[in-house]
């Protein structure tokens, strides 16, 4: 029930506007179980020249299943989802489509935003946004600006102080919140479903969270993507000038070692040759 695959194709935008990479415009997946909402939306993102092409979905696994197939650029996706709500579909959509960009929607109390933040989610706007702004507020979060409303700063605020001081995760990483959340949950010995039951996820997710960590450090099991976490966590902790730009972590620093060792010796020969240093 993918309702508007059809009629991209039938303009021509299945193969265009979803998937040509010199498009520099936005493909952008709406997702709301309000059939009038969703049109609406729709409606307003379709007329804007920076919109390339606009899917919709009912449901978070239909959306999920769009942003496998299509990697949209901003997801736009209503508070209340069904079956699992926002939270637990934007986990999911994050994992299939890691470079989208989720905006959360809602006709009710913008509180309830917190946990779809905290899931991966950068901007939330209220559905009675006037629709001549809402490709503007697209743009603005496929352009990398997150869109807060003030009411949500407090909730947030309150979050931080929440959130132990020693956490895993560094404040830029290529591995998101979620993820570095269930390393720190595997460095403690839990299993899928102890993570899943701590975290409320459930333990199809966690899976692939695990899947997707092994895949990003380049390792085969969880004991190694713990050591390789921790290495990754102390390169990315270093401040911005003194980071260098070393190979992708392992969970055998002793080859960093040795192929360190061996450009040092090449250095210190180019030197002592007078070469270029």
């Amino acid at each position: 029930m993918i309702r508007d695959q059809d009629d991209l194709r039938g303009r021509g935008l299945a193969t265009v506007g979803l998937t040509d990479a010199r498009d520099r415009r936005l493909r952008v997946l709406v997702a709301d179980h309000d059939g009038l909402a969703r049109s609406m939306i729709r409606a307003a993102l379709n007329d804007a020249d920076q919109v390339a092409s606009v899917l919709s979905a009912s449901d978070g696994n239909e959306a999920l299943e769009l942003a496998r197939q299509y990697r949209p650029s901003v997801v736009v996706i209503d508070l209340d989802i069904p079956p699992a709500g926002a939270a637990e579909t934007v986990t999911q959509i994050l994992i299939v489509s890691p470079e989208s960009r989720v905006l959360t929607i809602s006709a009710n109390d913008p509180r309830g935003a917190v946990p779809a933040l905290r899931a991966g989610a950068v901007a939330h706007v209220a559905k009675d946004v006037d629709p001549g702004r809402l490709a503007g507020i697209v743009q603005r979060v496929a352009s990398g600006e997150s869109i807060i409303p003030q009411s949500l700063i407090g909730p947030l605020l309150e979050l931080l102080r929440d959130t132990p001081d020693g956490g895993w995760r560094p404040l830029h990483s290529r591995l998101t919140t979620r993820e570095w959340e269930i390393i720190e949950l595997l460095d403690h010995g839990a299993g899928t479903q102890r993570i899943a039951e701590l975290l409320v996820l459930s333990p199809t997710t966690v899976y692939s969270h695990i899947k997707s960590v092994l895949r990003k450090l380049d390792v085969h099991n969880r004991t190694d993507a713990i050591t390789a976490a921790k290495q990754l966590r102390k390169h990315e902790s270093r401040p911005p000038t003194q980071q260098t730009s070393p190979p992708p972590p392992t969970a055998h620093p002793e080859r960093f070692t040795t192929h360190n060792s061996e450009y040092r010796l090449k250095r210190i020969r180019r030197q002592q040759n007078g070469g270029p240093h």
